[in-house]
């Protein structure tokens, strides 16, 4: 086992525990540095918040000169006018959009109500037109349909007197003839004697029909008697 001699062994334990001394000295001024220094970041990133959002506070610039700190809050004054002023030019250039804007859309719903106006006139009168036309048709048709009725009545009327006619000259009978013109409303008939003499009530004299009417009743009268009589006998 080495032997360390006592004098050489407390020089080194000297400068050991300088050197330990010295170190921790340096330690706690390193530690007091960087205490400074996060206290001066802190400082210069709230300046830095500040001056983004336009606050600027005289006790966060008061390492500064009075005069500098009023040159910068000039500066800083006279962007924050200049920004303003930039905002308000662009109001006002969003308020001329938004007239125009309301404008435009008023010249449109304008033009689409006058537009939707006159579709709808256009209809309205295309509607009375074909209304009218429709309502002038039926009454054409209906007076040709009435016309046309008169004319087939007129037409079996003349063909049933003309099979009367022709049943009765079958059956050896005399028949009155009727003469017509087609040109003429009137119609001219000659009347058959032996006709007037079995039927004198068809005659066209009113005086001599009333005469054979009532010679007709006359004699129904008196055969009637004669039958009660032969009853009675």
């Amino acid at each position: 086992m080495a032997i360390i001699d006592g004098n050489h062994g407390g020089d080194e334990i000297s400068q050991l525990w300088a050197v330990i001394t010295e170190l921790s000295d340096q330690l706690n001024r390193n530690r007091s540095s960087s205490v400074s220094l996060y206290a001066q970041a802190g400082g210069v990133k709230s300046q830095a918040l500040h001056s983004q959002t336009g606050f600027v506070l005289q006790r966060f610039n008061a390492d500064k000169p009075k005069k500098v700190y009023e040159s910068e809050l000039e500066r800083m004054n006279a962007a924050m006018t200049a920004e303003n002023q930039s905002l308000q030019h662009d109001n006002k250039q969003l308020n001329t959009l938004i007239k125009e804007y309301e404008q435009t859309l008023d010249t449109l719903m304008s033009t689409f109500r006058n537009r939707a106006q006159i579709v709808q006139e256009n209809e309205l009168s295309l509607i009375r037109h074909y209304e009218s036309q429709l309502l002038q048709l039926e009454e054409e048709n209906s007076s040709r349909e009435l016309e046309t009725s008169t004319r087939i009545s007129e037409s079996i009327a003349r063909l049933s007197e003309v099979l009367r006619n022709c049943l009765r000259e079958v059956g050896g009978e005399r028949t009155r003839v009727v003469r017509r013109d087609d040109d003429e409303d009137d119609s001219q008939e000659e009347e058959d004697p032996d006709l007037l003499e079995r039927e004198p009530w068809q005659s066209t004299d009113a005086t001599h029909a009333q005469w054979a009417l009532g010679r007709e009743i006359e004699l129904a009268r008196l055969e009637r008697e004669n039958e009660e009589l032969r009853a009675l006998i």
